[in-house]
Order: structure tokens, then sequence, then C-alpha cells
């Protein structure tokens, strides 16, 4: 125990830089909390342990990006809430923005990535005036999230039970397509497949189960371009891709890592990382991201 304090006291006074990241460098030291664990892909023996880390040569640690969820009209408060709590796990900067905000040049000088949670895409849609204005942020050099209905937003064709909707976004050159039906249903836990090379899932094993409500797959798609994180098992169909979009890029999720607990005999929701949640995951996911 005093050893590890006394490490990351050393390491506190030799990285000063460390100090202005937005997601502060304790959520880095060891937890017995495993939602906490950190899984590094800037290691390189992805079996290093968060002692193993702190003992090693310092590596760059990505600084994590200044993050808007978007909780207006259409959005899922379940989900912005499961967002908010993982954000603050992890001592990540956040706030909020609805429909209502002005998404302006000066708006977005203090932000560097949006998030669109699940909820309902074609109120996305409908709702927010500014789509110009929010493709302009990420072509101009801004990052977007898209978790389920957000994933769907992002998407040049939005498919749905067969029919094609176009939408106004059109970060992703591609369709967002679903639901699963007949295949998932919706709030089931689903087995999906992790890309073996990527670096985002070094240290995970090869299959993890999510809980899913709903959300897309998406293709066809420029394999040049686009970078698959996961894919569902029950077909193979790209689950969470990202991708670029001008100076800009985007990471879209079908399935929700961010959830836990839910079933329907109980339809509640464990919003703190546990009970089929995977934090641990999708936390090394935006480390990567945020330094793709």
């Amino acid at each position: 125990m005093f050893r590890k304090i006394f490490m990351a006291i050393i390491i506190l006074l030799s990285s000063a830089a460390l100090l202005t990241s937005s997601c502060s460098p304790e959520s880095f030291l060891p937890t017995e909390d495993p939602a906490k664990e950190y899984h590094s892909t800037a290691l390189e023996n992805s079996e290093s342990s968060a002692d193993n880390y702190l003992e090693a040569d310092q590596p760059v640690i990505p600084e994590l990006p200044r993050i808007a969820i978007y909780a207006g009209k259409g959005s899922w408060d379940v989900n912005v809430q499961a967002l908010q709590s993982f954000l603050d796990h992890y001592e990540c900067e956040w706030t909020l923005f609805d429909e209502q905000d002005d998404f302006n040049a000066e708006y977005f000088e203090n932000i560097d990535l949006i998030w669109f949670p699940g909820g309902f895409a074609a109120e996305y849609k409908y709702y927010i005036t500014s789509q110009e204005n929010i493709r302009s942020f990420i072509e101009n050099g801004g990052s977007f999230v898209g978790s389920c209905a957000g994933a769907y937003y992002a998407a040049d064709t939005l498919r749905w039970l067969g029919t094609d909707y176009d939408y106004p976004l059109n970060i992703f050159d591609g369709k967002a397509v679903g639901p699963l039906a007949g295949l998932i249903a919706w709030g089931e836990i689903a087995a999906f497949t992790l890309e073996n090379n990527h670096p985002a899932n070094t240290g995970f094993d090869r299959s993890l189960d999510m809980y899913y409500f709903d959300g897309p797959y998406f293709g066809p798609y420029d394999e040049r371009s686009i970078e698959v994180l996961l894919r569902y098992s029950i077909n193979n169909e790209p689950a969470v891709i990202a991708g670029r979009f001008g100076e800009g890029k985007y990471l879209l999720l079908g399935p929700h890592p961010e959830l836990g607990g839910y079933s329907k005999e109980s339809p509640e929701f464990n919003l703190d990382g546990g009970q089929g949640a995977q934090w641990p995951w999708l936390y090394s996911v935006l480390l990567w991201f945020s330094d793709w």
C-alpha cells in the first residue's frame, strides 16, 4: 500500500503535464474496482497490470477530450445518466447540451467531442436545426460519438426494417441498419466479437457480452477508411466502427457497453458499471479514439 502511494507521488511530481488532462491521472492508479482497471493501448505489454505500468517507462497517455452529451429531445434519459456515471467514474470532463443550443463556432470553443446517446434518431433529425454547424464542427477537427440512435443519426442512410431513410448529418457515408429483429431482441444481452488486432481491444477476451436495444450494424463501407472494432457474433456484421470526416472523426456504437442490469422481469438499469456493463472496454476504446 505504501509503495503504491509512493510511486503515485513520484509520477505526479515527474509528470506535471498530466495534471492538465481532462481525465485525471488518478484514473490510472490501481484499484479493486474492476470497472476502473486500466487497459492502455500505450503499453507495449498488453498483459501489464496497473502496478507494472507504474514501474515501467511512462508512456504517453492520451488526453481525453472535453465532452458534451446531447440530453435534448429524442435522447434516452437512462442512457444519458449512464454516460454521465461512466465519465464521472473516470474523472472526465463533460457537459450537457440540447436542441436549443446555438451550435456556432463560439459554442464549440470549449468542446472537443459531442456524444449522441441512445433514444430516437428521428427526433434528432427533426428537432435539431443546426445539422450543418455540427457537420462543420466535425469536418474542422471535432469528434463525434454516437450510441445506438446516435449512430443511426450519423449515417447517410438509416435502414429500419428494410426501409431506407435519408439522414442529414451524413458523417458516415454508409447505412446504419437495424434492428436485428428475430436475431436479438430489445433488451437482450448479446455476444460480440472483438477484432483481434485492433489496439483498443488489447488485453480483452475475444468475445464480450453487452446489452442490445435495437441498435444498428454498419455497411457498406470503404474498408480503407473505416476501422471495425467489434462485430455482432450472430451475423458477423460491424457493431462498432470508427472513421474520418474531413479533419475530424467519429465513433459509432450499435450496442450499449455503458448499461447494465436490465431484464424484462426487473426493468431497472444498473448505471454504475455493473451487471453486464462493459466500462473497462468502453474506456479503452475512448482512450484509443482520443489518440487516433
